[in-house]
């Protein structure tokens, strides 16, 4: 289905200031992270099914790019992204089966631009063992996880969506554009006014009475080298996870949190006896395509100590955490419409000072929930693998460990097994893929779990 000859004259589609402000952070920081989706199927794929499927993709959620604001306080605007007009390269020759791995990084590296295009690639891979691996790689500035699980759900089931988005700007379109944007500028105003206040009143609550503690020294590397953070992607039947949960009083997701701090505890990542976890909570309301990413983030602390024994009491303090980061207003998102204002070196800048926050060393833990069956398909039958994985390309080394490391663990349950995805780059303990896959067979050895590597 092609995009209608109107598509250029459909009213402005304003990003949310959240995204815009994940956009205007990627560009200061220069550090771009993506959603990356493998599937592995243990034989050569339909070619033509894939085919399709990437067509669909390209009308469905991640149809559209950025246009940057013309004005210098104005908002950006989604724009319709032009479908691929190329075919999915063939692969010279099969790799080494040892290879899956790198190769699935090497993905992460090929170019994005989620402002010219493209903003995520497809690309697949045979190895010597007679399997095929299919990246899809999205820039997180266009699509968060939720997203990408519910493009390529609709896209494997042969799903197009009639396209939303202006087209491309074109010179004249320049001043329709600036007109819309002077508009959306009157129309935020109260809400910018009612974040100054804001701003206001927590600058001078938070005088004489912060307390937070400094992050501790890093000595940083000397060197400008780049790396890709190590991953390792795992499956564990869900008969056995969840068998394992109710032995220890708790449900899955209380176990995936539990075993997320002691991802961290086994990482280092402690802080008087503590581990801090983040959960993105979901703020959307129903299946909007409007924005790329709409979550909050619950914070949850866990003694080590919580983690020998019976999970129940953890169950409860987790559930008090989502709830409240469900229901309570969020403080920061009374800031954002504050975000067209702040200039762009002062986004590097907040970077920077954000390595205060960052003296607890938490780990994140993004849960995915249920998957509909649907994305494993997406060459017309089930994938015999699925993972997905957070992460950032290639990103300086010094710039890694002035961040005092970093650890995320994302999940998502298939058909029978509940996948998980660890990343993990800490000085001195987890530099290089091998040394987190032991981590991780060690730490789930520990909950009496076994799992089957991606490239098993």
């Amino acid at each position: 289905m092609a995009h209608p000859a109107n598509v250029s004259s459909m009213s402005p589609a304003f990003l949310s200031f959240a995204d815009q402000a994940i956009y205007l952070a990627h560009v200061a920081r220069g550090q771009h992270a993506v959603i990356q989706v493998l599937w592995r199927y243990l034989r050569p794929v339909d070619v033509g099914a894939l085919t399709r499927f990437r067509d669909n993709l390209a009308h469905g959620h991640l149809a559209r790019l950025i246009r940057p604001a013309l004005l210098p306080f104005g908002r950006h605007q989604w724009v319709s992204a032009p479908p691929p007009s190329a075919a999915i390269a063939a692969a010279v020759a099969p790799l080494n089966a040892g290879a899956i791995q790198a190769w699935a990084d090497a993905q992460v590296e090929l170019p994005l631009d989620p402002v010219r295009g493209p903003a995520w690639t497809l690309t697949s891979q045979g190895f010597t063992d007679g399997s095929t691996v299919v990246s899809l790689v999205v820039s997180h500035c266009v699509a968060d996880g939720l997203t990408v699980a519910l493009a390529v759900s609709e896209a494997a089931h042969g799903g197009r969506r009639v396209p939303i988005y202006p087209g491309i700007r074109t010179a004249r379109r320049a001043a329709t554009a600036l007109g819309a944007e002077l508009q959306r500028i009157v129309r935020d105003a109260p809400a910018t006014f009612r974040a100054l206040g804001q701003l206001a009143r927590t600058a001078s609550t938070s005088l004489g009475t912060s307390n937070t503690p400094a992050a501790s020294p890093v000595v940083t590397a000397a060197d400008d080298q780049t790396v890709v953070f190590p991953s390792a992607f795992i499956r564990v039947p869900t008969s056995v996870w969840d068998a394992k949960a109710r032995s220890r009083g708790a449900n899955r997701l209380t176990l995936l949190a539990a075993i997320t701090a002691a991802f961290a505890e086994a990482l280092g990542r402690v802080r008087d006896d503590d581990v801090t976890l983040l959960f993105p909570v979901n703020r959307r309301e129903g299946l909007s395509h409007t924005g790329g990413n709409d979550v909050a983030l619950a914070t949850l602390k866990v003694r080590v100590d919580e983690l020998r024994g019976r999970l129940h009491p953890l169950q409860r303090r987790l559930r008090a955490a989502l709830l409240r980061t469900r229901q309570e207003p969020n403080r920061l998102a009374a800031l954002l419409p504050l975000v067209p204002f702040v200039p762009q070196h002062a986004f590097s800048a907040a970077s920077h000072l954000a390595l205060g926050a960052l003296a607890d060393l938490p780990v994140t833990c993004s849960n995915l929930g249920i998957l509909p069956r649907d994305v494993l398909q997406i060459d017309g039958s089930e994938a015999d693998r699925i993972c997905f994985r957070g992460i950032d390309r290639p990103t300086a080394r010094r710039a890694i460990e002035a961040r005092q490391g970093v650890a995320t663990l994302f999940a998502g349950v298939i058909p029978g097994f509940i996948a998980l995805s660890f990343v993990a780059y800490q000085p001195g303990v987890i530099t290089e893929p091998q040394h987190l896959r032991a981590l991780v067979e060690r730490l789930l050895a520990d909950y009496e779990l076994a799992g089957e590597f991606f490239d098993a």
